[in-house]
């Protein structure tokens, strides 16, 4: 299929397009500058402030992946931070909305990325039909599934999923470089008590994911089946590092002083049920997270 990309320039976005291309796809991104040239991939001019995309863009896709959003771990949570979180997200796919939903021919497939965030927090494995959280992450990801909602009842595509990813964890980037470096450098401690839970997944699978998603129809949370915590994952890299965890935990009021709200990202956390994306069919290459890390520390 022609598939169009909004956030693709990013490091899932990167990747997934090589992917995508690999299976025959045609991949096209949504992109708001020019310097994001790549030569197998069509770049359209999109603009979500003034609810703008490039025609021709409208006419060429068959199907549509979104990604695009302001981090939620990199924004700042000041006022003005949160609301550039949230609007980045909603404006998105309102423009999506407002652009596809006079075209001719239905698409193909539409799939929307959520956050695991949704669900709030909590040690255990939560499922799709599972109410939405009532903290920030939990607010951002009900305000944007329910414009992909509304993407759906406007647009109709013949396949329409919405995926509730975890935490990426890739070298190429995103949080995991930022969690690998102190124990590389030997100031590796764990974050709070250790305990918090961790929802993460390989970038390999959450590609593969988002590919398979294009003939999925419904919402699919998206993370490895193995349950970890912020302990285990500290361990697990310095033991593949070889390198020692001397210093005592980083305690939460530290934590809350350098990154104020922000530090529940790090000191609160859930786990996603994927027995719904295992009926699909799904098959994880990196299910368990030292199959996963030792992968990613080696490349």
């Amino acid at each position: 299929m022609k598939v169009l990309i909004a956030g693709g320039s990013g490091m899932l976005g990167k990747k997934l397009s090589a992917i995508l291309i690999t299976q025959g796809h045609e991949v096209a991104w949504l992109s708001r500058k020019s310097s994001d040239h790549h030569s197998e991939i069509r770049l359209f001019h999109w603009n979500p402030d003034k609810y703008f995309i490039e025609p021709e863009a409208i006419n060429w896709a068959e199907a549509i992946i979104n990604l695009a959003g302001a981090s939620i771990g990199e924004t700042k949570w000041t006022l003005s931070g949160k609301e550039e979180i949230l609007r980045s997200r909603t404006k998105s796919v309102q423009t999506l909305t407002n652009c596809f939903k006079n075209r001719e021919e239905p698409l193909q497939a539409f799939c929307g990325i959520s956050g695991a965030g949704y669900y709030g927090k909590g040690d255990f494995a939560f499922k799709e039909t599972d109410a939405p959280g009532k903290d920030f992450p939990a607010r951002v990801a009900k305000e944007w599934e329910d414009c992909y909602n509304q993407f759906n009842s406007q647009c109709k595509p013949k396949h329409f999923s919405i995926i509730r990813m975890s935490v990426v964890l890739a070298a190429e980037g995103g949080a995991f470089p930022k969690i690998a470096q102190p124990i590389r450098l030997g100031f590796g401690a764990d974050l709070g008590n250790g305990k918090q839970p961790i929802n993460w997944i390989h970038i390999a699978d959450a590609c593969n994911i988002l590919c398979e998603s294009l003939l999925w129809d419904g919402i699919f949370n998206a993370s490895a089946p193995e349950k970890t915590n912020n302990h285990n994952l500290t361990s697990s890299i310095a033991i593949i590092l070889k390198k020692p965890i001397i210093l005592p935990a980083v305690p939460a009021f530290a934590l809350r002083l350098v990154l104020g709200e922000r530090a529940s990202l790090v000191l609160e956390g859930n786990h996603s049920d994927v027995s719904k994306l295992l009926n699909q069919g799904f098959k994880f290459s990196f299910p368990d997270l030292k199959g996963a890390l030792t992968q990613i520390l080696s490349t």
